[in-house]
């Protein structure tokens, strides 16, 4: 499978390039479901298309779902399989073939799908406001009813901004990145987080900070499926570890804390979290569990003052 020339176009100018990128790790199901919705998107005029898939399997077991797709697609598919195991390795090697062809490089999780105008409202965004980098909400979409304290918690739903907001971060779960970004920046996604996840926090954070423009766009809406299993306390708790230890380890590489602050920032959090897991009888289990997460983020900022990164992804979840 490779790519396919760009489509021919009748403008006086050839259209922008956009590849979406995906990086996918035994999750046939939701890769299917992805490239499903892909079909459908709405592309508006003056750009053309691609999908670059990177199976994150060394026995390449996304092959048959990524033939199918390009049987049945207009749109021209590259698949190609990364052994080194870890998102960043992934993540690098889809941009290693994307930016040879490429004014837009777009990323979005294989257990996501997108609405149909949202890679759309992603350039609409970007040429409104000539941002560099453009980012929009994840929404959870079950795939089982969740526990009560689950919904009444919000542990999966993640902050909203008003389009236009400038923000400091984005995540590859739904951006769209100029070209321009990646040849500047000094190397890409960080291969020494392997398992950890946050590489995506590590990179933003520094485009943001060489001045690169992150703006947020609220309508360019993507769906992300949740398994029973991260419905569980310990995921939540566990999950709430790793991303103390990677972002107090991605403050310390950039100099933007030192281990004193993150130190105490963590003992406040452990401190808040005790409080908080204490109230179980007055306010209920969302509060106590709320608490429980702060807790273990408390106690991740001050592993990650040390050094450490927790192996999240070590294990996968949906496939």
């Amino acid at each position: 499978m490779s790519v396919s020339e760009s489509q021919s176009t009748s403008h006086t100018h050839s259209p922008e390039r956009v590849s979406v990128c995906i990086a996918t790790c035994q999750r046939p199901v939701g890769l299917g479901n992805l490239l499903a919705a892909l079909e459908v998107l709405d592309i508006p005029a003056g750009y053309a298309f691609q999908v670059v898939i990177v199976d994150n399997e060394p026995s390449g077991s996304a092959r048959a779902v990524c033939d199918e797709a390009a049987a049945r697609h207009a749109y021209p598919i590259h698949y190609m399989v990364e052994k080194n195991r870890g998102i960043p390795f992934a993540r690098n090697a889809a941009l290693a073939v994307a930016l040879t062809n490429s004014d837009f490089v777009a990323f979005i999780d294989d257990d996501e799908t997108p609405r149909s105008d949202w890679l759309s409202e992603l350039l609409r965004v970007q040429k409104f406001y000539k941002a560099d980098v453009v980012t929009g909400p994840c929404i959870p979409q079950y795939l089982e009813p969740p526990p009560s304290w689950v919904v009444e918690g919000g542990f999966h739903e993640l902050p909203r901004y008003p389009t236009g907001t400038r923000r400091h971060a984005a995540y590859t779960h739904n951006v769209l990145v100029r070209t321009a970004v990646f040849e500047s920046v000094d190397h890409y996604f960080d291969e020494s987080m392997a398992l950890n996840g946050g590489d995506d926090t590590e990179f933003f954070s520094r485009a943001y900070s060489e001045g690169f423009q992150i703006v947020w766009a609220d309508n360019a809406i993507v769906h992300e499926r949740i398994p029973a299993s991260r419905s569980t306390v310990g995921w939540l708790v566990r999950r709430g570890f790793r991303v103390g230890t990677s972002s107090a380890w991605v403050q310390l590489n950039h100099r933007s804390s030192t281990v004193l602050h993150l130190l105490a920032h963590g003992l406040y959090c452990m401190v808040k979290g005790t409080g908080l897991a204490l109230l179980l009888p007055l306010r209920g289990r969302a509060v106590a569990v709320r608490g429980l997460r702060l807790f273990s983020y408390g106690l991740g900022r001050i592993a990650g003052s040390s050094g450490y990164l927790h192996q999240e992804y070590g294990v996968v979840h949906g496939t």
